[in-house]
């Protein structure tokens, strides 16, 4: 895993006992959506400049890409004051005018595959991993122990990871499609060592900390705990790693320290879709369980939570990458020429 930094502000130094969120590749893609709103919605917008990026990694496993900026201004409401006014973007420019001037313009960035996204003006303590490009079919283990890996080298506090599973993943579920439930799960050491090797397994305590914001734990028959392999695919695959990270952290006396790194997983059960309004729930509710300024005070009762209106646009900015999501517009005939 090689990491680089945008500035001086994305350096790994600077990220010690700092709060990680990442999504896990899953059912409708709602982590990656999810840390999409929150990105835009409480760093983004909050900055003058909109530039959100730490840095950029790199890893065999995972498939490249490019764009362009996924963050960048769409026109009236993005880098706004609280008055509402434009803030200035670049000299001589504001957010207003041309939606589509950002995206052309040679300064803007670019988006690539995995990023790290943050700003201790804008949100202190929390940073961003988004993963835009799939994991190599059979990789999944490698890239989730080499991402482990890199965020024990970064020093961060705390991890919380959302992940999707399909609702026919709970037998005889009685739920119906778009019915989303929110559970949360971890992994933990079981047993084993440095001599005999370590083994884990899905916890099936509560934490009171989800369950407080309305996502209760997972159900047993929501996950493969009858497969060989569940721990082979995400979210369980990076829980594992994160946990195996977790157990083997030592002090400098090189003595071992118990519960030194914080990882639980926020899980949305939901069928395939247009899962944009899952995604800014997921949002809410990781937002609500790590205390965000500016997060929904209210509506944690699970209940309240899954009926509780269009909270997209509610509460959460949508990018600009997403404009053409779902149907929302239609593409330029210029790109099948």
């Amino acid at each position: 895993m090689e990491y680089f930094p945008s500035h001086a502000g994305g350096d790994r130094a600077a990220f010690a006992g700092k709060t990680l969120v990442l999504p896990a590749v899953g059912h409708g893609n709602v982590g990656q959506l999810a840390v999409d709103l929150m990105i835009q919605t409480l760093v983004v917008d909050r900055l003058a400049s909109g530039k959100s990026r730490l840095g950029c990694l790199d890893h065999p496993s995972v498939l490249p890409c490019v764009g362009t900026d996924a963050f960048a201004p769409i026109g009236e409401g993005r880098g706004t004051t609280n008055g509402g006014g434009p803030v200035p973007t670049r000299e001589g420019t504001t957010t207003g005018g041309d939606p589509h001037r950002s995206c052309r313009d040679p300064a803007g960035s670019l988006t690539t595959a995995l990023e790290l996204h943050g700003d201790e003006t804008a949100l202190p303590g929390v940073v961003f991993l988004q993963l835009r490009g799939d994991v190599v079919s059979g990789k999944s283990n490698r890239f989730a122990i080499d991402l482990a890996d890199f965020i024990e080298t970064c020093k961060f506090g705390k991890v919380v990871v959302i992940a999707s599973l399909p609702s026919t993943a709970q037998n005889g579920s009685k739920e119906t499609i778009g019915d989303t439930r929110f559970r949360h799960a971890r992994v933990v050491e079981t047993s084993g060592g440095e001599m005999t090797g370590a083994t884990f397994a899905f916890a099936t305590d509560e934490d009171h900390r989800w369950t407080n914001v309305g996502a209760c734990t997972i159900e047993p028959d929501s996950v493969p705990t009858d497969a060989p392999d569940k721990f082979s695919l995400p979210p369980w695959s990076l829980l594992r790693a994160l946990a195996k990270v977790s157990s083997s952290r030592k002090n400098t006396q090189g003595e071992k320290i118990a519960l030194s790194l914080d990882v639980s997983c926020l899980v949305a059960v939901c069928s395939e879709g247009d899962n944009s309004d899952d995604a800014a729930r997921a949002a809410e509710t990781t937002s609500l369980f790590l205390g965000i300024q500016g997060a929904r005070s209210h509506d944690v009762q699970e209940g309240l939570l899954r009926r509780s209106g269009p909270l997209l646009r509610e509460t959460w900015s949508v990018p600009s990458s997403w404009r053409g999501a779902y149907g929302r517009g239609a593409a330029k005939r210029a790109m099948f020429a």
